[in-house]
């Protein structure tokens, strides 16, 4: 490629980043990812398709170990935008981007999605160049507009519609998928691919979801195709003097200021108070009651609300870090900034509840940003991979030998618990889980003495 072309390519993809509404922070990093393929592809061995070399890529950076699995899967949503839309070569309209982003593994439970939201439009120009035919696009445009009538997150709208989409290519014959296509399509995913449980959980309710909403059936009937294989993985969970060492590093950091500061307190209350990821990240000014001790998270995971405590200690630096947010709402009214974001038909029913203190972010972004689905730009909380970048280096700095992720704050919320003697079935409402089998295992880690001491090693 001459200089001349590379040129014209460059700005052809800064163009459609922008287009996409990639944040200016992080198309640098879709650039570098660019640069890093195209270097690799300079050296790819003759006789080897792009296809096979791309996967061989991919699975090149999972297990070199030093990328983390958010910056491969830019990487990956880098090289499909320049192929597949900016270039709209053939070899990248045959790759299955789905199966590609199959091998990267899951950072939390909450793990974030590196997916461009796009409007129906270009989603409907994008499924007819995969070679979607004309019914099969119009199923899935229904789909969106069930999906965002339904007030569900664009993760999971984003989700749903990738399953979706895979089926309809596995089936190969242009028409809409049927219940038997689904349970081809799950047995091919357990036995061909080799996808872990969640990941087949998560195409099962992505066709459910499909074949009851969008395709009218009133009873869908899925049983019958094989099953991934189970696998129990205890919780990795931090000793009582590491979280007490991770705090310690924490509560320096939250008296330096700037946005460490913000994030540093986000992983004390999330340990404090056993929050997943996005449930810290979306806390408004109203769900902290400071009088009664709680904080009350809003439409958690299966949409529920719950009651978690408030540690005492976190008091004075809530009430600090809330004052300085209330200078950054008080400059977004006096702009005259739309509002934050608000949940549901919200925004219909209580058109200025957005302006409102009580709705504003607790842990707001320092920046404006657009709203992918309504394209007005208003200030969203923070990016949750801001907090997990902070929590990788403040355990390096508390000297923590383990794989720590945030999640790893809530594990051990849970088993500290129990070790202080909560019964379960507390530990299991505080949690927010549905069954109490999901948190029994979290009695296989505790620190019980009697269980420590058990080797015959220790008897000679």
């Amino acid at each position: 490629m001459s200089s001349g072309a590379r040129t014209d390519f460059r700005q052809g993809f800064e163009k459609l980043l922008l287009e996409r509404r990639v944040s200016e922070k992080v198309r640098p990093y879709f650039m570098r990812h660019l640069e890093n393929w195209g270097v690799a592809l300079r050296v790819r061995p003759s006789g080897v398709s792009k296809e096979d070399f791309l996967d061989g890529y991919i699975t090149k950076l999972v297990h070199t170990g030093w990328m983390r699995p958010f910056q491969i899967s830019q990487a990956v949503e880098a090289i499909r935008l320049a192929h597949g839309v900016l270039l709209e070569e053939d070899w990248a309209k045959r790759v299955d981007w789905m199966a590609l982003r199959a091998v990267i593994p899951a950072e939390l439970e909450d793990a974030p999605s590196e997916l461009v939201p796009e409007t129906v439009e270009t989603l409907r120009v994008g499924w007819l160049k995969l070679g979607l035919s004309e019914g099969q696009v119009e199923s899935l445009v229904a789909m969106v507009r069930v999906l965002r009538e339904g007030g569900y997150a664009l993760r999971t709208e984003e989700g749903y519609l990738q399953w979706v989409r895979r089926l309809m290519q596995f089936t190969g014959n242009g028409a809409v998928p049927s219940e038997n296509d689904a349970r081809l399509f799950l047995s091919h995913l357990a036995v061909e691919t080799g996808v872990v449980v969640g990941t087949q959980k998560q195409a099962l309710n992505a066709m459910a979801f499909y074949l009851g909403r969008v395709c009218g059936l009133d009873v869908v009937n899925l049983r019958g195709f094989s099953k991934a294989r189970t696998s129990q993985r205890l919780p990795v969970v931090l000793s009582k003097g590491e979280i007490t060492r991770l705090l310690g590093v924490a509560d320096k950091e939250v008296g330096s200021g700037g946005l460490g500061k913000a994030y540093a307190l986000m992983l004390q209350v999330m340990y404090a108070s056993g929050l997943r990821v996005m449930e810290c990240v979306r806390l408004r000014v109203k769900d902290v009651d400071f009088e009664n001790g709680y904080i009350t998270v809003r439409q958690g995971k299966g949409n529920k609300d719950r009651r978690v405590p408030l540690a005492r200690r976190l008091i004075g630096p809530l009430k600090d870090h809330m004052a300085e947010m209330r200078v950054l709402f008080d400059a977004d009214r006096a702009a005259d900034q739309v509002g934050v974001w608000m949940p549901g038909a919200f925004d219909r029913k209580a058109p200025n509840a957005g302006k409102e203190w009580t709705w504003f972010w607790i842990f707001p972004s320092p920046r404006l940003s657009v709203d992918p689905r309504t394209n007005r730009v208003r200030r969203h909380h923070v990016h949750e991979n801001g907090l997990q970048r902070t929590m990788k280096r403040l355990s390096e700095m508390a000297g923590i030998e383990k794989r720590v992720t945030c999640h790893v704050l809530r594990h051990s919320f849970a088993t500290h618990l129990l070790e202080k003697g909560r019964d379960i079935r507390t530990v299991q409402e505080l949690l927010g889980h549905e069954s109490v089998q999901t948190t029994m295992i979290y009695t296989h880690v505790l620190n019980d003495p009697e269980r420590s001491s058990g080797s015959p090693l220790d008897e000679l």
